[in-house]
């Protein structure tokens, strides 16, 4: 095994909330590496930021749709490696409806 990541994403919660996840990458010690890119393949239902430590990363990833429904993405991380290129990351979003739920009063 190359590294230890996420085989994927999800991100679930209502159209208000503030959705988001963090995940750790962990290089095995034989493969030893640093990630020189970070992009997605569509990225408009999604932000993401990478934070690297001492010997591991820290993959934050924010729902940004703000309506009700469901969307797929891919995080793409370039290493520097000979081993591995790429690290691909599938995001799987559901977002649902926002319920506003009047108590009436008792009669």
């Amino acid at each position: 095994m190359f590294a230890r990541y996420p085989s994927r994403i999800t991100l679930e919660g209502k159209a208000n909330a503030a959705i988001s996840v963090k995940h750790t990458i962990v290089p095995e010690p034989q493969f030893k590496f640093d990630i020189v890119k970070t992009f997605a393949d569509n990225g408009q239902f999604i932000k993401f930021s990478l934070e690297k430590q001492t010997s591991q990363f820290t993959l934050t990833v924010e729902n940004t749709k703000t309506t009700a429904g469901r969307y797929w993405d891919r995080i793409h991380l370039v290493t520097d490696s000979n081993v591995q290129k790429e690290i691909t990351i599938p995001i799987y979003g559901t977002i649902t409806e926002t319920t506003n739920v009047e108590k009436k009063p008792d009669e």
